[in-house]
């Protein structure tokens, strides 16, 4: 999983985003999850972008491990 940052003209906003292979063999990626947009995140978790970039970037790894759990689960 990996973290997604979409810049638009008002707004700056973070996903989480997992890749994967289709059937087909092409790749594509989905939205796990929205985590929000910037100045929603300021206001939470710190002053400056930095701050609310390694919080994201945390999110992310629990996500991955998360996600590795509940595969290991199933299989």
């Amino acid at each position: 999983m990996n973290l997604h940052i979409s810049k638009s003209k008002n707004a700056e906003s973070f996903y989480i985003c997992k890749s994967y292979v289709k059937a087909n063999g092409s790749t594509s990626s989905m939205i796990v999850r929205k985590l929000g947009t910037l100045e929603q995140l300021l206001i939470e978790h710190g002053p400056t972008r930095d701050d609310v970039l390694a919080w994201a970037k945390n999110e992310v790894k629990l996500e991955t491990e998360k996600y590795k759990k509940d595969q290991q689960t199933k299989a």
